[in-house]
């Protein structure tokens, strides 16, 4: 049986003629070679002409011939600048421009150049090695850096079941406010990931808290309110280079009115991560199951966030919300089938109260509809 050809393999047949020939040289890579090659020889060709009609290598146009060399060390590496520098050596000798020169100072002319281009080749493909690897070591720790965020996203799920789901849909609509937004690709990464993860710090509360199925006291609902700061800092535990997703986190349930939690920012010194995911967040848990309510019709919904429109949330943000759901962009929990995916140090928690545990515990008792946040709850 015949090998089968996965790709065009380059042969010779009984005529000698080159198969595959013009597939090769249809590549990008080679394309960029020929172009490269094309400037290189155009430079030299001019400046030779240049330094012979100024009467030779006595004519401070002889330094020139350094560019063209420098780029063939870049384009062709050590050996393309190697010969290059000879070529340009060639090109302003005695015996190409017609001038009287010692055989000796256009010999060391020539090696000069070459071995600038030697130098300057070798010295380019290093650094492209470097690069390289520093590329390589970033996508790894991108990697890392996914793979621990799904397991917290994993986390969150697995201590908090009965919100399961809850967070890759706030993650989803989130992400798509910010493509409506225009926001740019690291924002939006961020925006997604801080939807993912806005209940990871719910691993350090308590679940008789949790799931509770009535309503909870002060003191509850003040262990409830540190979750944002705890999830917070076990992501910047992780990783300096999360602090975006950080601040998405710890700011979400922050008001555009100032009247959120846990640093009371009001307006645009809340972060804009953290803006898109609080609406996100509170449309979502309004419209699904809980084990202490029933999921709301989404028209109730939406007139309660257009009611807190400037209150809690970012102006600019609540129509747009409303738009993406009619055109069908926002999911809730009656319209995903099943879960969406998720697409892509030692930690120290703070056990003790917070020194605003009083503030938060008279607001509490005072407005106890102050929030319903990720769970349904202050």
């Amino acid at each position: 049986m015949a090998r089968q050809r996965l790709w065009t393999e380059p042969r010779i047949n009984a005529l000698g003629r080159l198969r595959g020939l013009p597939e090769l040289l249809r590549g990008e890579r080679v394309r960029s070679l020929a172009i490269g090659a094309s400037i290189t020889a155009a430079l030299l060709i001019g400046t030779g002409l240049m330094i012979e009609a100024t009467g030779g290598a006595t004519t401070p146009l002889v330094h020139l011939l350094y560019i063209p060399v420098v780029m063939g060390a870049i384009i062709f590496k050590s050996w393309g600048g190697l010969v290059v520098g000879i070529i340009a050596g060639v090109i302003s000798s005695p015996v190409a421009t017609g001038a009287v020169e010692p055989a000796s100072a256009w010999a060391m002319r020539t090696l000069i150049l070459a071995g600038i281009g030697w130098t300057f080749g070798t010295a380019h493909e290093l650094l492209q090695r470097r690069l390289s690897q520093t590329k390589e070591l970033v996508s790894r720790l991108s990697t890392v850096h996914a793979r621990t965020l799904s397991t917290f996203a994993s986390t969150v799920d697995l201590r908090d079941k009965p919100t399961s789901g809850h967070s890759s849909r706030v993650a989803h609509n989130a992400r798509a406010i910010g493509i409506a937004l225009g926001l740019a690709q690291e924002t939006l990464r961020a925006v997604y990931w801080a939807g993912l993860l806005h209940d990871l710090g719910k691993i350090a509360i308590p679940e008789r808290i949790l799931q509770k199925p009535g309503s909870l006291t002060p003191d509850e609902i003040v262990t409830m309110r540190r979750h944002s700061d705890i999830g917070a800092n076990l992501l910047m535990s992780v990783s300096g280079d999360l602090r975006q997703i950080a601040d998405g986190v710890r700011s979400h349930h922050e008001r555009w009115d100032g009247s959120g939690y846990p640093r009371e920012l009001r307006e645009e010194a809340i972060p804009l991560v953290g803006r898109i995911v609080s609406i996100a967040d509170v449309f979502e848990a309004l419209t699904c199951n809980r084990p202490y309510r029933q999921p709301q019709p989404v028209p109730e919904v939406l007139d309660f966030v257009r009611q807190r429109n400037g209150v809690w949330f970012d102006p600019e943000l609540v129509p747009l919300l409303e738009d993406l759901y009619w055109k069908g962009e926002i999911y809730t929990a009656a319209s995903v089938e099943t879960q969406l995916p998720v697409e892509e140090p030692p930690v120290i928690i703070d056990t003790e109260p917070a020194e605003n545990d009083s503030l938060l515990r008279l607001r509490a008792i005072y407005r106890p509809d102050y929030h319903l946040g990720s769970s349904g709850r202050p």
